[in-house]
């Protein structure tokens, strides 16, 4: 999929859940159920690289985007993420300029990025696509958005969004609550989450969010959200497993 073809489409959003297992079943269950995209989640998922490669694979042929959310803002395990066919990358606890421009160069070619040659890797069907198709797959149709996780870098968006080497921003409001002691629904965290959407969308990139809900899902599709997590996999499966028994149980 040429995600950033896709989120710039005039009206496309994409409905996206994180994923946690590594069974290619549950993901395939994802895809039936009508995600667009899942996020395989590598900061706080214990998959190891064969299993995120074989997860890529699975949601991409169950017609989903497969985007890896690589463990830290190190870059260092973004270039086998991209050899391995993703389709982009989220960057979480992304904080200055200097990182914004630092992690977006990990996952571009030379000569404006640090990422290697690899074009007989997946993303380069093993050598069996023109070189210049994938060095141009590489250049504008993967993603690569950071997560805003704390007020002083999100305080900071318009000019994060001007950092050439990212196309995409994501608010992890998670995490801001725990650094700024404000709930998602206090009135300066909305604030500044469409502070965020509007410098974004005036670059013409996609901002993403995560949500805990369906219905929080949808208040942020209706706002024009690019990208939108809802729940995640680990937690869909717990949830319905325990209202099961509550109710076999009578409770």
């Amino acid at each position: 999929m040429d995600i950033i073809a896709k989120l710039t489409e005039p009206g496309a959003q994409l409905l996206g859940t994180w994923v946690k297992l590594s069974t290619l079943e549950t993901m395939e269950m994802l895809g039936h159920a009508g995600f667009d995209a899942v996020v395989i989640d590598t900061e706080h998922g214990s998959h190891g690289h064969e299993t995120v490669y074989r997860l890529i694979f699975a949601a991409q042929a169950m017609g989903m985007a497969a985007l890896v959310r690589v463990p830290d803002r190190s870059g260092s395990d973004v270039q086998r993420v991209l050899d391995a066919g993703a389709d982009g990358i989220l960057v979480p606890r992304v904080q200055s300029l200097d990182e914004v421009r630092r992690v977006g160069r990990h996952a571009m070619h030379s000569p404006g990025g640090d990422r290697g040659l690899g074009s007989t890797s997946r993303a380069g069907r093993w050598g069996m696509v023109p070189m210049a198709d994938y060095i141009e797959r590489g250049r504008s149709a993967t993603l690569r958005m950071i997560q805003l996780e704390d007020w002083d870098a999100l305080e900071q968006v318009e000019a994060v969004v001007d950092v050439t080497e990212i196309n995409g921003i994501f608010l992890g409001l998670a995490d801001l609550m725990l650094s700024s002691g404000k709930p998602p629904s206090d009135p300066a965290v909305q604030a500044l989450v469409d502070r965020a959407f509007r410098a974004a969308t005036a670059r013409g990139i996609p901002c993403g969010i995560a949500v805990g809900s369906g219905d929080e899902a949808k208040r942020y599709l209706d706002r024009g959200f690019k990208l939108v997590m809802v729940g995640n996999d680990c937690t869909m499966f717990g949830r319905a497993a325990a209202a099961l028994v509550t109710s076999a149980r009578g409770g």
